[in-house]
């Protein structure tokens, strides 16, 4: 991966009205979804891996999911996005549980494009994330 983002988390507002005025409680968390910036090899390795897991969720013809991916465990994973220092200790790490790609980006080719090398994001959905160092 070229580029990730350490991730981010909502807790969405219950409004309530009490005698005509507007009282907020604290409601349900939510997580934005998580993107990378993968450089692409000549192989496709990368980009390969993830075309298939996507296709196994969902295939482009049938739309159907694959024979082998009967519950979410079985096409979910978990990941860590770790944050280095620069002498390369880790300065913060996130556990993403239940990871799945929902998208993967175009990569763009042009001949104007020859001293550049190929980039494309992935982007995640997730159940939620966990940081040892967050208490």
């Amino acid at each position: 991966a070229k580029a990730a983002q350490l991730p981010g988390s909502t807790i969405n507002t219950v409004p309530m009205y009490y005698f005509g005025r507007e009282t907020k409680f604290a409601g349900n968390r939510s997580f934005a979804q998580w993107s990378l910036t993968i450089i692409n090899d000549e192989d496709f390795t990368i980009r390969n891996s993830m075309e298939s897991w996507m296709n196994s969720i969902n295939s482009h013809a049938g739309n159907l999911r694959n024979i082998n991916v009967k519950t979410p465990t079985s096409y979910t994973s978990d990941a860590l996005v770790t944050q280095f220092g620069k002498t390369g200790d880790t300065l913060k790490e996130y556990k993403f549980v239940g990871l799945f790609p929902i998208d993967i980006g175009t990569i763009d080719l042009g001949w104007d494009q020859n001293d550049s090398i190929e980039e494309y994001s992935v982007t995640f959905d997730y159940q939620w994330w966990e940081s040892a160092t967050t208490t």
